[in-house]
């Protein structure tokens, strides 16, 4: 009898042993890379393999899933704070979103350029990530998050008067055509 009881309880901690173990391992070997930053995101854009990339050692399973808010948050803080930069913190901000829309304060406004040059390029790298024409890694990422993220660009030319008054603000709107891509793809936009 006292055989059969110390056989139960070496083969119930056994099965309890190996339970946990399974569960470990469960747990463990599972990775999901969060796709939330504009790196991160530039690496799935560009082509990277990110499994290769960011794949730990350990993990048995690798998953990727992305936080389109928190990248579409991360590239406007990027813009607005490049953009800030170019123009010497002159301006209260020069970019920020409304929802899936990215605004951009144009730098003519506070540089000495042609206000349709900066709205002519951006206009050219948006109608070439849409067709997947661009082939630097920069662009691609650059114009490439704003197809893939964004419904629209609104571009703010303000003008600026021989005195230094405003005189209004111009805004360009540039469709990405995001949700009608989306759809022709089958898919759901992020």
């Amino acid at each position: 009898m006292k055989g059969e009881v110390l056989a139960k309880r070496r083969w119930l901690v056994l099965v309890r042993g190996a339970v946990f173990v399974m569960v470990l391992t469960l747990l463990s070997g599972c990775y999901d890379l969060n796709l939330d930053t504009v790196p991160k995101w530039c690496d799935q854009i560009g082509g990277a393999n990110l499994e290769e990339k960011y794949r730990p050692f350990w993990a048995i399973s690798f998953a990727v899933s992305t936080d389109a808010d928190a990248i579409r948050d991360d590239f406007v803080a990027l813009m607005n704070k490049l953009h800030m930069e170019k123009v010497e913190n002159r301006s209260p901000r020069m970019a920020w979103r409304e929802g899936p829309v990215f605004h951009l304060i144009n730098l003519s406004t506070l540089m000495q350029i042609e206000p349709s040059e900066i709205i002519e390029q951006w206009r050219d790298g948006i109608e070439k990530a849409k067709t997947y024409s661009l082939t630097d890694k920069a662009d691609v990422c650059l114009y490439g998050t704003v197809v893939s993220l964004f419904d629209s660009m609104k571009i703010h030319s303000v003008e600026i008067d021989v005195l230094g008054q405003d005189k209004g603000d111009k805004i360009t709107t540039i469709e990405t055509e995001r949700a009608a891509r989306a759809a022709k793809a089958k898919m759901k936009p992020l």
